[in-house]
């Protein structure tokens, strides 16, 4: 008899505790008035106004693609330095004198100053042929062509490199420098 009672007290309590929600009738929101936002009330009193911003829509973009430069890229190598011009000057003067050298280390100090310049791996690459050095020779003509921008110094480059594989016996060096000049 207790647990009965014990059981018709619990569901009592339970079924006090489940009410029916208060409804709140809110007034009608009033047409919005010109100039002022309209904006939505909590119950705490906050008043939220939202952005008066469009939505965000995807839209396919333009891409434009530069259009690619024909024109060789000019190096800012140094030659163009005043100390460069007279040490070139220098390594000229001292290589018609033969004073290999004297030369080398005047073209030496000259790449050091403008290490893209063409005209000092020429210079070297002249130099160690002329020294007897047909490899350090043409290792310094192939640099040497990497910065050239012109095909009078592409084709004097590639002399070099000829007569250094003739020297070494390089047949195949002798190849490619005797096709690189026909279509220079």
């Amino acid at each position: 008899m207790l647990k009965q009672v014990i059981l018709v007290a619990g569901l009592i309590s339970l079924a006090g505790c489940q009410s029916l929600p208060t409804q709140h009738t809110s007034p009608t929101p009033s047409p919005a008035q010109p100039g002022k936002k309209p904006g939505v009330e909590t119950p705490d009193g906050v008043k939220i106004t939202p952005y008066d911003r469009p939505e965000i829509q995807r839209k396919q973009l333009q891409v434009i693609v530069p259009q690619q430069k024909t024109q060789l890229q000019k190096f800012d190598d140094g030659r163009q330095l005043p100390v460069f011009k007279q040490l070139m000057q220098e390594t000229q003067t001292a290589f018609k004198q033969g004073k290999w050298d004297e030369a080398e280390k005047s073209a030496m100090h000259a790449q050091r100053l403008a290490p893209q310049s063409a005209e000092t791996f020429l210079y070297l690459a002249l130099i160690a042929g002329h020294k007897n050095q047909p490899a350090n020779a043409e290792s310094l003509a192939r640099r040497g062509l990497s910065y050239a921008q012109s095909n009078a110094m592409k084709k004097q480059l590639w002399q070099i490199i000829l007569k250094a594989g003739q020297s070494q016996n390089k047949a195949g060096t002798v190849q490619e420098a005797q096709a690189r000049l026909k279509s220079l």
